[in-house]
């Protein structure tokens, strides 16, 4: 401040001494010149001021996802896993036109050797008639497909009747056999199928 004061008295003399002396000023007093030296300290301050950044705080970072995480597809099963059949025995099947098989039973049993004599292969059907049992089986026995010349050892209930169909078919040429039995005996009994029918041979 006082180097501010010293310049400016110094170029007040230095004007007062070049201007002619009808033009001359009225004289300033010390209370001018410090006045008017305040006054230019102020201006160069608020300049000063103004020049510098402005430090301002600043705003909170708010994170903005770019995008919101959602996943590409709902996995959602091709097909549900559904039986293509109920299982039902076939024992249990009643209705009209439906096989009934009979895979199980108590009491006695008897055996059917079901043999075939030909050279073709024989598709054995083996029935117990309904109402020949006395226990109320009936129904049909699972029998394999047999080939030429093979045969076939049969468990089925002791008491009763039963029918033989058999369809046969060698290179082409098919025909059926069948025929009947009853037995009440524990023994074996032979079913041999023939190309003209079937034979029967009692224990």
């Amino acid at each position: 401040m006082k180097k501010i004061i010293f310049t400016l008295l110094t170029l007040t003399l230095l004007l007062g001494a070049c201007s002619p002396a009808e033009e001359t000023p009225p004289p300033l007093t010390s209370e001018d010149v410090e006045a008017t030296a305040i006054s230019m300290a102020w201006t160069m301050a608020a300049q000063t001021q103004e020049a510098m950044p402005t430090s301002t705080q600043p705003p909170t970072a708010t994170f903005t996802p770019i995008f919101t995480e959602t996943p590409i597809f709902t996995a959602t099963p091709l097909f549900t896993a559904t039986p293509i059949f109920t299982a039902t025995p076939v024992s249990t099947a009643t209705k009209e036109g439906e096989i009934k098989m009979l895979t199980s039973w108590d009491g006695p049993s008897t055996r059917l050797l079901i043999v075939n004599d030909t050279k073709a292969t024989a598709s054995v059907s083996l029935y117990l008639s309904e109402g020949s049992n006395e226990r109320g089986y009936w129904g049909n026995l699972i029998v394999p497909v047999l080939g030429k010349k093979q045969s076939v050892l049969i468990e089925a209930p002791m008491q009763g009747y039963y029918s033989v169909f058999a369809y046969m078919d060698r290179d082409g040429r098919q025909w059926s056999v069948s025929g009947g039995l009853g037995t009440n005996n524990p023994d074996k009994h032979e079913i041999h199928l023939t190309e003209s029918g079937t034979k029967i041979v009692g224990p």
